[in-house]
C-alpha cells in the first residue's frame, strides 16, 4: 500500500503540476497576466518539489533517508515559499490590499532563509510517524522550538489571507467565488496534517494534496480571466471594426461631397459664360436692331459644347477600369486636347498654351489618365492666374533622357506657398481657396497609375514648374519621309535651356 501511495504521488505530480508548469509558462508569454501566471509557475515548481522530496520521507521500515535531513530542510523551504507565493496571489487576483503584509512575509523568508542555512530551522533529532493507512512510515527530521515557531507563523499567514479571502466573498466575481469554493476543500486535509505534524493523529500527509488543490483553483481562476480578457477583447476588436467601417464610410461621403463641389464650381464657370453672353447679346440686339448676334450664338454654342464634353471627360477620368489601357501615346497631341478642353483661350485677358513637345515623340502609357493629369494641373494653373496681372503663360516641354520619359509643365502665375508645395499631391491638399481637390486628387492618381515621380518647384511671384518622370522610355515616330528620327538624344542642359525658360 505504501509502495503504490509513493510511486502513484510522484506519478500524479509529474504529470499534474508539469502539465500547469509549461502550460502558464506559455501563458506568461503570451497574455497580458504576465506577472501573476509567472507567480504561478514559481508556486507550481515548489509545489512539484514538496511532493517530490514528500514522497522521498516515506519508507516501509522506520529507516530514515541517508539524506533525511537535507530533504526535510527542502520540503520545509517549499512549504514557506508556496504559503508566501498563495498569500500574494490571493492578494493580487482578489484584492484583499495586504501589500504590506506580502512585503513583510517576504522580508521574513529571506530572515528565516539565513536561519535555515545556519541549522536553526531543522534539528538533528529524527521523527519517526506510523502511517497505519499505507502500513508504513514517515520519517523526516524533528523541527527545532524556532522551526515550530516560523511553521506556525506562516500557517497563521496563510490562514489568515484564506480567512479574507472568504470575508470579501460578497464583492467578489463569480470567478473569484469559484476559486474559493474549490481551495475551501483543503480546509479539512490542513486540519489532518496538522494534527499529524504535531503528533496527535497519524493518517497519511496531505500537503501535497492541499497544494494540488492550490494549484488547480489558482490555475483555474487565471484561465478565467484569460478567457475573460479574450471576450473583452473580441468586443473591443468587434467595435474598432465597426468604427473602421463607419470612419471609411464617412469618408466616402466626405470624398464624394468634395468631387461633387467641384463639378459643380466648374459647371457654374460654363453656365455664368452662357448666361452673360445671352445677356449681352439679348441687350445689344434691343439697342441696335441691325446686331447680327451669331458670334454670340457660337461662342453660347461652343461653351455648351465644352461643358458636354467636359462632363464626358470626368464621367471618363472618374471611372476605375481593372487595369491600364496601355498604348502609344503622343504627349504633344494630350497637350493640345488639354488646351482645347481648358479653354484658357477665352479667358479674358486670355492664358496662352504653348506647347514645346515634339511632336515626333511617343511613350507608352495610358490615354486617358494622362489627359486627366494635364488637365487638371492646366485648370489649376488657369485659376491660379484668374486675376494675376503679370505674364499669363502654360508651358509645356520635353527633357530628354535615355531611359525614361522626362515632361515638363510650368506657368508664370503667382507660385505657391512652400508649405503648399511640400505637400501638393497628399490628401485634401488645394491650391485655391474654398478648393475641393479633387483636381489634385486625380492628378495624383494618374502618377501613381504610371508609376511616375513628380517634382514641384515653385518660387512666389515667378510661377510653379512641375517635371514628371515616368518610367517608360521615349519612343521617336518616323519624319513625314519616311526616314527614323535618331533616337540619341542631344545633350540635356542643351535640351533644358532650348525647351525650359524656367
Amino acid at each position: 500500500m505504501l509502495e503504490l501511495w509513493k510511486y502513484g504521488l510522484l506519478w500524479f505530480s509529474a504529470g499534474f503540476y508539469g502539465y500547469l508548469i509549461v502550460h502558464h509558462t506559455i501563458q506568461a508569454f503570451l497574455s497580458e497576466q504576465r506577472k501573476a501566471n509567472l507567480r504561478l509557475v514559481i508556486l507550481l515548481v515548489n509545489c512539484l518539489v514538496f511532493s517530490i522530496v514528500d514522497s522521498q520521507l516515506l519508507s516501509p521500515i522506520p529507516v530514515p533517508h541517508p539524506a533525511v535531513r537535507l530533504l526535510t530542510t527542502v520540503q520545509f523551504v517549499a512549504s514557506v515559499f508556496c504559503a508566501v507565493l498563495f498569500v500574494e496571489l490571493l492578494n493580487e487576483l482578489l484584492a484583499l490590499r495586504i501589500d504590506r503584509g506580502v512585503r513583510w512575509l517576504w522580508g521574513a523568508t529571506a530572515g528565516l532563509g539565513a536561519m535555515v542555512l545556519l541549522g536553526l530551522i531543522v534539528g538533528t533529532r529524527t521523527e519517526v510517524i506510523f502511517l497505519p493507512l499505507l502500513q508504513g512510515y514517515y520519517v523526516r527530521n524533528a523541527s527545532t522550538p524556532l522551526g515550530y515557531i516560523a511553521s506556525a507563523l506562516f500557517l497563521s499567514a496563510f490562514l489568515g489571507a484564506f480567512g479574507l479571502a472568504f470575508a470579501s466573498w460578497r464583492r467578489q466575481p463569480p470567478p473569484n467565488r469559484w476559486m474559493l469554493s474549490i481551495v475551501s476543500l483543503i480546509v479539512p486535509l490542513v486540519l489532518v496534517d496538522m494534527l499529524t505534524y504535531y503528533g496527535i493523529l497519524a493518517v497519511v500527509p496531505t500537503w501535497n494534496l492541499c497544494y494540488a488543490i492550490i494549484s488547480a483553483a489558482l490555475s483555474t481562476r487565471l484561465n478565467a480571466q484569460i478567457y475573460e480578457l479574450t471576450n473583452h477583447l473580441r468586443q473591443a476588436h468587434e467595435e474598432l471594426q465597426a468604427a473602421y467601417r463607419q470612419m471609411i464610410e464617412q469618408e466616402r461621403l466626405s470624398t464624394i461631397g468634395q468631387i461633387v463641389r467641384g463639378i459643380v464650381h466648374d459647371l457654374k464657370n460654363f453656365f455664368n459664360t452662357v448666361q452673360s453672353l445671352a445677356d449681352v447679346g439679348i441687350l445689344r440686339l434691343k439697342r441696335d436692331p441691325t446686331f447680327d448676334p451669331a458670334d454670340y450664338f457660337a461662342n453660347i454654342g461652343s461653351t455648351t459644347r465644352k461643358a458636354h464634353q467636359y462632363l464626358l471627360d470626368m464621367l471618363e477620368m472618374t471611372h476605375e477600369q481593372g487595369e491600364m489601357q496601355w498604348e502609344e501615346v503622343s504627349p504633344a497631341e494630350l497637350v493640345q486636347e488639354v488646351a482645347r478642353l481648358s479653354g484658357a483661350r477665352f479667358l479674358n485677358p486670355p492664358v496662352q498654351v504653348v506647347n514645346h513637345i515634339p511632336t515626333h515623340l511617343r511613350m507608352q502609357a495610358d490615354r486617358r489618365y494622362m489627359t486627366q493629369l494635364f488637365l487638371n494641373l492646366t485648370l489649376n494653373a488657369i485659376q491660379a492666374m484668374r486675376d494675376w496681372q503679370g505674364e499669363r503663360l502654360i508651358e509645356f516641354g520635353w527633357i530628354e533622357q535615355p531611359d525614361c520619359t522626362v515632361l515638363m509643365m510650368r506657368d508664370t502665375g503667382p507660385g505657391l506657398p512652400e508649405q503648399v508645395s511640400a505637400h501638393l499631391f497628399e490628401r485634401e491638399v488645394t491650391t485655391k481657396q474654398g478648393g475641393s481637390g479633387l483636381g489634385l486628387m486625380l492628378a495624383r492618381r494618374a502618377l501613381e497609375k504610371h508609376g511616375a515621380q513628380v517634382e514641384v518647384h515653385s518660387v512666389p511671384n515667378a510661377g510653379t514648374q512641375f517635371i514628371f518622370r515616368f518610367p517608360t522610355p521615349p519612343r521617336f515616330a518616323s519624319t513625314s519621309d519616311g526616314s527614323a528620327v535618331p533616337t540619341h538624344p542631344p545633350d540635356p542642359s542643351e535640351s533644358q535651356a532650348r525647351h525650359l525658360a524656367a
